[in-house]
């Protein structure tokens, strides 16, 4: 091979070889791209994780409500919902509703709140029993990573339970 043959095959494989500033810029768009997106999903699949846990303690006290059990409903307070009420306390409220809420409530919405206290997931459950449904919210809250019960309030119109940030 001649010195020009030589020449011309290392100009070419240099010019193989080179990376342009554009296929940089692509690559660099690719791999923020698949961050982004990788974020995302923990994102959501965390989400995902922390609304079961927080609507497996709702359901529960959903369930002392069905049960007008102020005792177990107490016990899946946080403390300021334990220095509010009493178990006698929550036992009649729960017996004052008993008529709308003698079946099994559908879940209607859950909201996610993040705030400067923490995160909270609020339930509202859907009861049909009656001609007028009535609806109850939860409002549980993660407390040092276990979901607490903060507050349960019901009534015949959604709007009044429904969480504006």
């Amino acid at each position: 091979m001649s010195e020009t043959e030589e020449t011309a095959v290392l100009k070419q494989k240099r010019k193989r070889l080179r990376v342009r500033g554009t296929d940089i810029l692509v690559f660099v768009v690719i791999i923020a791209a698949i961050a982004i997106l990788s974020t995302v999903l923990v994102s959501k699949l965390t989400l995902k994780r922390h609304v079961e846990a927080a609507q497996a303690v709702s359901d529960k006290a959903i369930a002392a409500l069905q049960k007008r059990d102020g005792n177990a409903a107490l016990a899946l307070g946080t403390p300021t919902f334990k220095k509010t009420y009493t178990a006698q306390q929550l036992t009649q409220q729960f017996k004052a509703v008993e008529v709308a809420t003698s079946q099994a409530p559908k879940l209607d919405t859950q909201t996610v709140y993040n705030g400067k206290d923490g995160q909270t997931i609020y339930f509202i459950y859907k009861y049909t029993r009656l001609k007028v449904p009535y609806y109850v919210r939860t409002a549980i809250a993660d407390k040092s990573g276990n979901w607490q019960l903060t507050n349960i309030s019901g009534n015949i119109d959604e709007s009044k339970l429904v969480i504006v940030q």
